[in-house]
């Protein structure tokens, strides 16, 4: 609700239009009174909303997050928009990197969410849109004294009470020690620099190195990025060439990367649905299995997304 406010008033100042979309996800009857609620804001708002239904609701986060990005992707796509705006807040990053530290995350994950990605809408509508998260360094306690300030509600989820979720656990153990959010939020800070310099020279890379050919086929001229960039970077031609959002396992790819890197013959390996093959001193990725061809056809757009997202220049 807080950046429906923002987002309309910098709309304004800037002059460039701002659609507003609510899914529902139809798991919970109040959500369609909820979404109505939204609509009636946006529309005091001078802001057009519509209510995005996800037609096979399953009662599964992670399910319902990749229903939600594909709807939001799919509907920015049709309005002739590449960018969808989050609300993701400071409190979420802090939330983020104990549920990643419990889950053995490296320092790369650990620096939490990112201020602009690419949609993990892999396929269909959108797949190279970018979602940008204009609230990450607010506080959710602030965002509320600015809705409370200009006399507007919100709505709170009743799944951010439901301790069925590790986040939610999270959240209130960070709500019992006030002096834990501020030391995460402080290391996290640290690390979101360090991987800052990473990803701009893996977005180079990606801008400069490699290319999607009529088939499929993604290739990176030369060998890889060093090191752990190395890992990184194989993981972004494996997803690329199979439009999987999965990731690879880091343990796998790092054996991969080491024999790409060997001088000794490559003939040819597979790794997370995609075969890897060393022409001529090239890197080629391409899915196992055939694509259709719009998603095939998809892959340079997501390609060029990835390069300007990691170069830090959306």
């Amino acid at each position: 609700m807080a950046l429906l406010h923002i987002a309309a008033e910098w709309g304004g100042l800037r002059q460039r239009q701002v659609l507003a979309f609510t899914v529902d996800h139809r798991l919970r009857p109040e959500a369609a009174d909820e979404a109505l609620h939204v609509a009636g804001v946006a529309r005091r708002l001078g802001i057009p909303h519509a209510t995005l239904e996800w037609s096979d609701p399953k009662p599964r986060q992670s399910s319902a997050r990749g229903a939600r990005h594909a709807l939001l992707a799919g509907a920015a796509a049709r309005a002739g928009s590449r960018l969808v705006l989050t609300a993701h807040t400071e409190d979420d990053q802090a939330e983020t990197f104990l549920i990643r530290a419990r889950a053995g995350s490296g320092w790369y994950g650990l620096a939490g969410i990112q201020w602009a990605a690419v949609t993990p809408a892999m396929v269909g509508e959108g797949s190279d849109t970018l979602v940008l998260r204009p609230l990450l360094g607010a506080s959710r306690h602030s965002l509320r004294a600015l809705l409370e300030d200009r006399g507007s509600k919100w709505i709170d989820d009743p799944s951010n009470l439901d301790r069925r979720f590790e986040r939610v656990r999270v959240r209130e153990l960070l709500a019992s020690e006030p002096g834990l959010r501020a030391s995460v939020l402080s290391c996290q800070s640290g690390l979101q620099a360090l991987r800052s310099l990473g990803d701009r020279d893996l977005g180079q890379w990606l801008r400069t190195k490699v290319s999607a050919g009529p088939d499929g086929t993604v290739r990176a001229m030369g060998a890889l990025p060093d090191g752990d960039q190395g890992v990184r970077a194989l993981g972004l031609l494996v997803q690329l060439a199979t439009m999987r959002a999965r990731p690879l396992r880091g343990d796998a790819a790092a054996r991969l990367v080491r024999r790409l890197s060997a001088p000794r013959p490559f003939g040819a390996a597979t790794l997370g649905g995609a075969i890897i093959s060393r022409p001529g001193g090239m890197i080629d990725v391409r899915a196992e299995h055939a694509l259709d061809l719009p998603v095939v056809n998809a892959i340079p757009a997501r390609l060029k997304a990835l390069g300007t997202v990691y170069s830090g220049k959306p």
